[in-house]
């Protein structure tokens, strides 16, 4: 799959008090089906966009975030007023985690594959051809530059 050339994208959280920008494209998508993403979406799964967080910023809201170590080196952040859930940045690793469907434009991506299926609610059933993975996997593997 070829991705995208770099692009502006901007998300927010429902209230509208939490904006952000990611001027790149997103390295790879996923769905996860962990009970972590599952009750912070409260959804039977979650979707991400994994991209360099050089290229993100904050615009507006930023004290508006607050979040929670939901495990060893992983952040979960929200707004406190709306409890939408936002993007993660590890500027460590040059990395961020968007959640997909907080985009306000076209994330020009799609998923490649399914994450920890192994946690899937029993009453959905996974009808694409994603490879599907029962835990995790490291999703610089299925990068395609």
């Amino acid at each position: 799959m070829a991705h995208a050339k770099r692009t502006r994208m901007r998300g927010s959280c429902a209230c509208g008090g939490v904006q952000y920008e990611l001027n790149d494209r997103f390295l790879i998508a996923n769905h996860c089906y962990c009970s972590t993403c599952r009750k912070v979406h409260g959804a039977a799964f979650g979707t991400f966009g994994h991209a360099q967080s050089d290229h993100f910023r904050w615009i507006q809201g930023e004290s508006l975030l607050t979040g929670y170590h939901s495990s060893a080196g992983n952040v979960r952040n929200f707004c406190r007023i709306c409890g939408s859930n936002l993007p993660s940045v590890f500027p460590e690793m040059n990395y961020v985690r968007i959640p997909l469907a907080t985009l306000d434009d076209d994330p020009k991506t799609q998923p490649v594959a399914h994450l920890y299926v192994k946690a899937k609610v029993s009453w959905l059933e996974i009808s694409d051809a994603l490879p599907q993975y029962p835990e995790t996997v490291d999703l610089r593997e299925l990068v395609k530059e």
